[in-house]
């Protein structure tokens, strides 16, 4: 697991001026932040960094349903539109998001319980695999034991590690490029770029990257946390998320939003928090890659 960082900001009176700097995280994550009301995030400048989180759809700031001082991101699935979005601007090399693609979430149970079933939550990878500049589709890296959308428990914090062994099921059973340590879990999939593996029967994290690293002009335009339904249940309802590690950024609190919208990168200008018709992949685009994805995963978490 990568270490956490988080910006600090410093205002100087009478002349204030902003100064970003990255300091060791060595507290314990629900003492390591304020509280922020829901809804707060509309109060904030537009001028925040580039390289921050964009909440969309129905992801707010709310607080930790464990601990009020905490700040977290809630998404709900089950009023409109029915999905939400964290994403940020990455432009890297595939390798470069070994250890670094992780999240903790908490999901409600009631009359709606929600868990990691169909393949929400997930992480979403925009992939421009010739360097042209357009993303050429999406690696999906999926929640629960294997990616398989089972062994989240509701109402309990869940650390998920998406190239690595984690909290949810702990260590998987393939090793990192390189090492001989198990620990990869089979939670990727790259179908949409022509790779390996398709959502909810994926590969593990280095199987993908080495079939992209097959391109060398590639470059990862963005990271994301979805979160969404096809109606299927335990889909529909309430998530909390914290902690969530897209590339060399950690979201840890309401300093680390630079506002609403959706993440394009890769040279591209970020998008605009609004829902494109017929999206089921909800990367902001509707093309024959939607239709393709959501057939996958209906016939993979049938009903």
């Amino acid at each position: 697991m990568q270490t956490l960082r988080k910006t600090v900001a410093v205002l100087t009176f009478p002349a204030i001026a902003y100064l970003g700097a990255a300091c060791e995280r060595t507290d314990t994550p629900t003492n390591a932040k304020q509280a922020a009301p829901v809804g707060a995030l509309n109060m904030m400048s537009s001028a925040a960094p580039s390289s921050g989180f964009l909440l969309g759809g129905t992801a707010q700031l709310a607080q930790d349903p464990e601990n009020p001082a905490n700040d977290v991101i809630t998404i709900r699935t089950d009023i409109p539109p029915f999905f939400g979005t964290v994403t940020r601007v990455v432009n890297v090399k595939i390798d470069q998001l070994d250890n670094m693609l992780e999240f903790k979430a908490w999901f409600q149970n009631g009359l709606s319980p929600k868990t990691c079933i169909g393949g929400s939550p997930r992480f979403q990878i925009a992939v421009d695999l010739d360097g042209d500049g357009t993303s050429n589709g999406n690696i999906f890296l999926d929640t629960g034991v294997n990616g398989s959308g089972t062994g989240c428990p509701f109402q309990t914090w869940l650390y998920e590690d998406l190239t690595g062994g984690d909290g949810v099921t702990g260590l998987g059973s393939f090793p990192s490029t390189g090492f001989t340590t198990p620990n990869e879990e089979f939670e990727c999939s790259a179908s949409q770029l022509g790779g390996p593996g398709v959502p909810g029967a994926g590969v593990p994290w280095s199987v993908c990257e080495a079939f992209v690293n097959t391109f060398p002009n590639h470059l990862v335009c963005t990271v994301g946390l979805f979160d969404d339904t096809f109606g299927i249940p335990g889909m529909s309802g309430t998530a909390y998320y914290d902690l969530i590690s897209a590339g060399n950024a950690t979201w840890t609190g309401r300093s680390d939003i630079a506002g609403r919208g959706f993440a394009m990168g890769c040279g591209k200008p970020d998008d605009t928090d609004r829902d494109v018709d017929g999206d089921k992949d909800r990367d902001h685009d509707h093309d024959a890659d939607d239709d393709r994805y959501d057939q996958d995963r209906r016939e993979r978490w049938k009903s």
